[in-house]
């Protein structure tokens, strides 16, 4: 789905109007003060914070508009949170939509009509995605705060998002352009969606009277009363939904399971691994709440895969926005974000955003790239046009090639940010770290789970509430990831000396390899890909093999064939799966999952098919090939929130394409049988 920007004018009260529905985006009068009397007094906030019971509260939107709705409330529980006596602390979960987004320069106008929003405006303006379909979650607070900010159609969003067995809403915001201005939004699958989606007792509130909308949210299940509306408007309408045996499947894949969570006591949670997965997934563990410890079979962190000490930052990006290519955008922006408030917090890593320049080296490149622009699926805020002229003078170099160029990308290094990662979640919250800490074996006891450590950890807790396993290749060790057909390849990148003209050299350039501009007199040309080979000695043929290759792609310019090295590199094993997506997700035992679900090849409607049972507590995060640096982020923060239970930050097809069980799902779909 292309999403389109609003077109926006301004009144002569200065208020934004939406040139394609003629409506304004707030009163007049005071938009303010309007957000704060319908949304948040009519959904009884903050009362309804005190009285909370889960660590979560999750409010959903139908319209995000400027986004002045969502300021509104992050300042009041701001305020709430600062004298609130709660034992355990209150986080905000705010979900919102927008089919037509507003461009970023529109919205920072907006805004600046609220002056005592300013502080939480500001982060907003600085996280504001690029406008890709999907959901675009944004962490503020230390990760107190969320906002999952869906472009998207209001139905469609809604309709594609992950449940759970309770509900997954506490309150509604039912907001957008009037129902006589935009029919389409305010219609009876949107009720049905906020009745699917809704806990016992949910709350909503409208700015609207209209009777259509009352008798639909009414057939729904809502109890619906009108009061008195802002400022001149006579009526609004509020209520709560407590309609009983709604049907909240969403899951064609069966098997979304977090833990079984209780708010007694913190929960531990052990990470097998010590690199790019594992230092992203202790940041959002500890941002929910839970004592995390860390088990790295190493000397050192990031020994392995994310041991490299440059690798390109960027989105793998298609022509068609399929299933690979929307994980991708999403996983790259909130990457973007992450990596950006770990240098806001004041830790360091060597990186520069110096932008990634797509070669198009070849007729067959350039016919991609080409469609990839004719299509218009992503904007050109994150990926553009350059033609040979822009090449060369973003690269330094003589560069006679068009091509494609993700400004907001880059190189980074990877052990320096998984270090700082790690000392950024141990700033927050519990975080162990156990160095030279081999996992021999795990086994499940009473419901926790038992890590076998070396005898000098044996003094140590090592029976966790929940365990994951993130350890790049060496994950088929364990025999409960067997039934996943993880692929291991070799993979050698070049450490070349900086050399003319290649010290000129200003970004990431990336063709069938790529390389890197300098890092300490060194630059990172890479990389070769052997299949079943797991070997990490260092291999002149292939430093033969990586100058060839660019070489050939580079065969116009007159440098290229001039590039030496020194036989100094790195080689490392990266850990894939056969349709290139990782595995991120509840672990499982294949036989009993295969006898219950012998019967999908019929593909009956999905209430006609039992939950997964699962391992109960046992999750996997592994295959993310040579794409960590720009996956690791989302999907860890996906996974913390599926542990969670917690709203997922993605689209029901795309968790079904992550899931570690999709391929037996797929076999018995099919009826291929092992």
């Amino acid at each position: 789905m292309t999403i389109k920007p609003a077109k926006i004018v301004y009144n002569s009260d200065g208020t934004p109007v939406a040139e394609d529905f003629d409506d304004v985006y707030f009163s007049n009068h005071n938009g303010l003060e309007e957000s704060r009397y319908v949304f948040l007094k009519n959904n009884q906030l903050p009362e309804s914070w005190t009285t909370h019971s889960q660590r979560s509260f999750v409010i959903a939107e139908t319209g995000f508009g400027t986004g002045l709705n969502f300021l509104a409330t992050w300042q009041l529980f701001e305020q709430f949170s600062l004298h609130s006596e709660k034992s355990e602390p209150l986080c905000l979960h705010f979900i919102s939509c927008e089919k037509f987004p507003i461009p970023k320069a529109d919205l920072i106008t907006a805004l600046d009509k609220w002056p005592e929003l300013k502080q939480y405006a500001t982060q907003l303006i600085d996280q504001y995605p690029d406008l890709v379909a999907g959901c675009h979650r944004m962490s503020f607070a230390q990760g107190k705060v969320i906002l999952d900010l869906w472009l998207g159609e209001a139905t469609e969003v809604f309709s594609s998002m992950h449940n759970q067995p309770q509900g997954l809403v506490d309150a509604w915001f039912l907001d957008g352009f009037a129902p006589s201005k935009n029919p389409q939004m305010w219609n009876s699958d949107l009720y049905q969606q906020m009745a699917r989606l809704s806990k016992q007792g949910a709350s909503f509130a409208t700015f609207t009277a209209a009777g259509i909308v009352k008798r639909g949210l009414a057939e729904q299940g809502f109890e619906v009363k009108k009061v008195k509306g802002f400022g001149r408007k006579r009526d609004m309408l509020v209520g709560q939904f407590n309609q009983a045996g709604v049907n909240r499947r969403s899951s064609r894949y069966f098997q979304r399971h977090g833990m079984q969570l209780t708010s007694a006591k913190k929960r531990s949670i052990g990470i097998v691994g010590g690199g790019i997965a594992a230092a992203n997934l202790a940041l959002s563990l500890i941002q929910k709440g839970f004592q995390v410890t860390v088990m790295c079979k190493d000397a050192k962190l990031a020994q392995g895969a994310s041991g490299n000490p440059q690798g390109g930052f960027y989105p793998q990006l298609n022509a068609e926005a399929n299933i690979s290519s929307r994980i991708q955008a999403l996983s790259f922006g909130f990457a973007c974000r992450r990596y950006r408030q770990l240098l806001n917090q004041g830790y360091q890593y060597a990186h520069q955003w110096c932008g990634v320049l797509q070669v198009g080296f070849n007729p067959a490149v350039l016919k991609r790239q080409q469609n990839l622009l004719q299509n218009g699926i992503w904007p050109d805020t994150l990926i553009n046009y350059s033609d040979e002229q822009n090449s060369t003078l973003v690269s330094g170099l003589d560069l006679p090639y068009e091509g494609l160029f993700i400004q907001q990308g880059g190189w980074l290094s990877p052990p320096d940010l998984v270090n700082a990662m790690f000392k950024w979640a141990q700033e927050q919250g519990h975080c162990d770290i156990l160095l030279d800490a081999e996992v021999s074996q795990i086994t499940k006891q009473d419901e926790q789970w038992v890590v076998d450590l070396p005898e000098k950890y044996h003094s140590q807790c090592k029976t966790f509430d929940g365990l994951i396993i993130a350890t790049g290749s060496d994950i088929p060790h364990f025999s409960y990831c067997d039934a996943i057909p993880f692929q291991l390849v070799r993979g050698q990148v070049e450490a070349i000396p900086t050399q003319p003209p290649l010290d000129n050299l200003r970004t990431v350039l990336c063709h069938k390899g790529y390389m890197t501009p300098a890092l300490d007199g060194f630059h990172a040309l890479g990389s070769t890909y052997v299949k079943q080979d797991t070997s990490q000695v260092y291999r002149e043929k292939e430093q033969a093999s990586n100058l060839d290759m660019h070489k050939k792609a580079l065969a116009k310019t007159s440098w290229a064939e001039g590039i030496y090295a020194q036989e100094t590199g790195r080689a490392a094993i990266r850990c894939s799966l056969p349709d290139h997506l990782p595995a991120v997700g509840a672990a499982f035992e294949s036989s009993q999952q295969a006898q219950q679900f012998k019967h999908l090849y019929k593909a009956l409607p999905i209430e006609h098919y039992e939950d997964a049972k699962d391992l109960g507590g046992l999750f996997i995060f592994a295959g993310l090939g040579s794409r960590g640096l720009t996956t690791a982020p989302l999907l860890s923060e996906l996974l913390a929130s599926q542990i969670s239970n917690e709203p997922l930050p993605m689209a029901n097809q795309l968790l079904d394409a992550l899931n570690p069980n999709r391929f037996l799902i797929k076999n018995l779909i099919r009826r291929i049988y092992d």
